[in-house]
């Protein structure tokens, strides 16, 4: 991985963190954070056009809130912050992905996606009214589909 690989890794984690633990308390930083991606991404142009992304995984998101797996305090703009900045990093920090088979890229997806709102849940970001297994077991074949998807889609822009 190349130097901005790295960092822009590390700031996803960051923000990630951020926009997790502060919700919307710290929307306006968590988008401060977003618009420095923008100062120094070496592909601004594409990591325009790839935002769009974003409107797929918040909107799996919201039937996931309207079909009662998920529950928030208040609605979670930080949540939209949250996919703009994971879909920036598919074509960066984790543009290897592309490389995995779909077998592998799904399994990744199921384990990783199911896992980062698991974490959320332990932080306090969402509830899960149906429970932790039932949950798990909902988000594991949503993100077995959405992060292939996600990877292809982001390619795919990303040419244009």
């Amino acid at each position: 991985m190349s130097r901005w690989q790295w960092i822009q890794l590390l700031a996803f984690e960051g923000f990630w963190l951020l926009a997790v633990a502060g919700q919307n308390r710290w929307l306006a930083l968590t988008a401060l954070l977003l618009a420095i991606h923008f100062v120094f991404t070496p592909s601004r142009r594409a990591d325009m056009r790839v935002l769009v992304l974003a409107a797929l995984g918040l909107g799996v998101d919201t039937g996931l809130v309207w079909s009662g797996v998920f529950a928030f305090a208040g609605w979670p703009w930080w949540l939209a912050l949250l996919w703009m900045g994971f879909v920036l990093t598919l074509g960066h920090s984790l543009v290897w992905l592309r490389r995995f088979s779909p077998g592998l890229l799904a399994l990744t997806g199921a384990l990783a996606g199911a896992s980062s709102y698991l974490a959320g849940w332990k932080l306090g970001a969402v509830q899960l009214p149906l429970g932790l297994w039932a949950s798990s077991a909902i988000l594991v074949p949503i993100w077995a589909v959405l992060l292939p998807l996600l990877v292809r889609l982001d390619q795919r822009l990303r040419r244009e």
